[in-house]
C-alpha cells in the first residue's frame, strides 16, 4: 500500500508515517508512506500513483483543495480524525485506511 500523508508543513506527519510503516511490518504488509506539506500534494499525485491520500486534522483548512486533487487523480481521500493523529492510535488509523480502501 502506498500512502500520501499531508499536513501543513510535512513535519508532524513524519511520526505518523513512521508509525504506519511499522504497523504494516507487524501485520506483514508492505506499506510506504510519503509525508509532505499540502503544497506538494498536487505535484506528487501527478507524478506517482498512491493508493490513498490522508490529510492531518490540523490542515482542515486545506481539505477541499486536497480532496479535489485526490479526486482529479482517482485516488481515495481520508481526513484523519483528530483522535487518531498520534503514534498510539496508528493501529486504529491503519484499520480505518483499510476500511476506506475496501469500500
Amino acid at each position: 500500500m502506498k500512502i500520501l500523508l499531508s499536513c501543513s508543513g510535512g513535519m508532524s506527519s513524519s511520526l505518523i508515517a513512521d508509525g504506519l510503516q511499522k504497523e504494516g511490518q507487524k501485520r506483514q504488509e508492505k506499506i510506504t508512506v510519503q509525508a509532505v506539506g499540502t503544497e506538494e500534494v498536487a505535484d506528487l499525485l501527478g507524478n506517482d500513483q498512491f493508493d490513498i491520500v490522508l490529510l492531518a486534522p490540523q490542515s482542515v483548512y486545506r481539505k477541499d483543495y486536497i480532496q479535489e486533487q485526490a479526486q482529479d487523480h482517482d485516488t481515495p481521500f481520508l481526513m484523519i480524525p483528530r483522535t487518531m493523529y498520534n503514534p498510539v492510535a496508528v493501529p486504529k488509523l491503519l484499520d480505518l485506511v483499510q476500511q476506506e480502501l475496501n469500500k
